[in-house]
């Protein structure tokens, strides 16, 4: 049986769709779910066991396609997800692809960035 992406209007694991793309399940990790469930645009949306996001939306740099140890660097044969990774792009109007964004300093440095001013 071929996984079925959960993205809305994304058509990725359908017979009716040629192209191979890897897929992806949720996470055992709890708080990992609730950030996928929180990213997939989807109204009561919850994600379990069966739910399934192709790579079309993930960042390159979420995805992990070799392996590396030295100098040595071996193509893997299914790739992988990057420790933490969350779906980030979404078909449709922009506003529901959520760019990854760098964190925040800490209040105390923006603060004492605006007093220097």
């Amino acid at each position: 049986m071929v996984a079925k992406c959960c993205v809305v209007g994304c058509t990725s694991g359908y017979k009716s769709n040629t192209e191979k793309v890897s897929q992806f399940s949720a996470s055992k990790d709890t708080g990992l779910r609730l950030r996928w469930q929180k990213a997939i645009p989807r109204k009561n949306f919850v994600v379990n066991d069966k739910t399934y996001v192709c790579s079309k939306h993930f960042s390159e740099e979420d995805i992990v396609r070799y392996w590396e140890s030295g100098g040595i660097k071996i193509q893997y044969t299914r790739c992988r997800l990057r420790e933490g990774a969350v779906p980030s792009i979404f078909p449709g109007p922009s506003y529901l692809s959520k760019p990854n964004k760098q964190p925040r300093k800490p209040p105390c440095l923006r603060q004492g960035n605006l007093q220097k001013n």
